[in-house]
């Protein structure tokens, strides 16, 4: 069901101006979008200017496809509502409507593990409750108003993920959402080139904790250093004296992980069927919002153990030749250094694809050679770069390559039948092309 406004209810949120003819009435208005691919008749249109495109210039197609106005900067020969900043007003009207419920809404950040922390709490929240989850990553000033909308009366809970680079952003997006439980992952290097330092991504991301409702809860990684001093936080990890924990860790290579978790007087047998220490964090602050929004463990337990991480994120594929750890969506130092632990517990060759993580600052090329030799001292056995920055990853100059496309010339034979290949980089690198090839061959 989409998210219904009077023309009036947009005024009132937005503070804009109406244009229309005389005739224009107050029709309702049955949804919003800023993407006219999936605008159907009835909805708004809400012009976004971006970076490299201007959504103006898709109103007049907005109003052939059926919009009832649009919401513009700017004055255009439709039926609109005129404000100062099209963003701003978008997330005002999802916050409108988030207004309208009650329910209770998990939004979670941190630097690494939001999107599969996300997931994991969506897979064992909807065994037992109606469960509306952010598609993707939807994280940013856009995607959280969009996910907002989404919120029904047939929702019991909400699952939000929230994303930032920059200052502010969590500020903005958190005042849409308003929190009933804030989680976070943790505090690492990704995007350090805008925050500075991680005292200052730390501050960028608990900006969420000013727009939690009344009577919220902190759920926070206790294994880390920034997150374990928010007070009045239920802390979870490995490290004694947190509020959830896991203890007698049994992993099993690429296969999965055991574990107990203890919680709140329990103990609780977790299997995995992912690798990593990192899965385990992320499994615990599941189980901490599971039993916090009263998820019976057997569901939550039973959820956990089906679980895979999405495409891209550290996935585990099978060929007829390789085992591939697919983790080319995103990349950063803590998350490179845990895919490379999971690495280490494979069978046979091990073979690491490295490419550029973006975002890292003046310190990028040190980041980049501090994974070289984390990769060293686990004993992977080859080091395949992509990028100015990953060459500092090498072990072999000559194992360096400036693109994707010159890896992929003289890949096959670089490969043998039965390694175990980790693709990991940036998004901005497209090493989905060197997945792919692998997988090909």
């Amino acid at each position: 069901m989409s998210a219904r406004f009077t023309i009036k209810e947009l005024l009132e949120a937005t503070g804009g101006t109406l244009y229309a003819p005389s005739d224009f009435g107050d029709p309702i208005v049955d949804g919003l979008t800023i993407d006219t691919r999936t605008l159907v008749p009835g909805m708004a249109y809400v012009a976004i200017r971006g970076g490299t495109f201007d959504g103006h210039r898709f109103i007049p197609d907005a109003m052939e496809k059926g919009a009832v106005l649009s919401i513009s900067d700017t004055d255009v020969p439709y039926p609109h509502i005129r404000v100062d900043n099209t963003v701003l007003a978008y997330q005002n009207i999802a916050k409108m409507h988030r207004e309208r419920f009650d329910l209770p809404v998990v939004c979670i950040t941190g630097s690494v593990g939001k999107t599969t922390t996300k997931e994991m709490v969506k897979a064992v929240l909807e065994t037992t409750l109606r469960t509306h989850a952010t598609v993707g990553n939807l994280n940013n000033q856009t995607g959280v108003p969009t996910t907002v909308l989404q919120i029904s009366e047939a929702h019991e809970v909400s699952v939000m993920e929230l994303g930032t680079n920059h200052f502010g952003e969590i500020d903005a997006i958190a005042r849409v959402a308003q929190p009933t439980i804030c989680l976070f992952t943790n505090i690492g290097e990704a995007h350090i080139e805008f925050f500075g330092s991680r005292e200052g991504i730390f501050r960028g991301k608990t900006e969420m904790l000013k727009h939690m409702r009344p009577g919220g809860t902190v759920v926070a990684n206790g294994d880390d250093d920034y997150l374990r001093s928010i007070p009045n936080a239920i802390t979870y990890g490995f490290s004694e004296g947190v509020d959830v924990r896991a203890v007698e860790l049994l992993e099993d290579g690429l296969s999965g992980v055991s574990f107990t978790a203890e919680l709140f007087g329990k103990r609780l047998p977790v299997r995995l069927s992912v690798a990593g220490k990192h899965m385990v964090q992320n499994a615990l602050a599941a189980l901490t919002v599971a039993h916090l929004l009263h998820v019976p463990d057997e569901a939550a337990l039973m959820a956990l153990s089906a679980f895979q991480p999405g495409a891209g994120r550290s996935s585990v594929i099978h060929t007829d030749r390789f085992t591939i750890i697919d983790g080319s969506y995103n990349c950063n130092p803590t998350s490179m250094e845990a895919a490379l632990d999971v690495l280490k517990t494979a069978a046979g060759r091990r073979v690491c694809i490295f490419g550029d993580m973006l975002e890292l600052g003046e310190n990028a090329s040190a980041f980049h050679a501090r994974i070289g030799a984390y990769a060293k001292q686990l004993g992977i056995d080859r080091m395949l770069t992509v990028g100015t920055l990953a060459k500092n990853a090498a072990f072999d100059p000559n194992d360096a390559y400036a693109t994707v496309d010159a890896l992929l010339s003289v890949l096959p034979s670089l490969l043998c039948d039965g390694d175990t290949i980790l693709v990991k980089a940036s998004f901005g690198m497209h090493l989905k092309a060197v997945v792919d090839a692998i997988k090909a061959m």
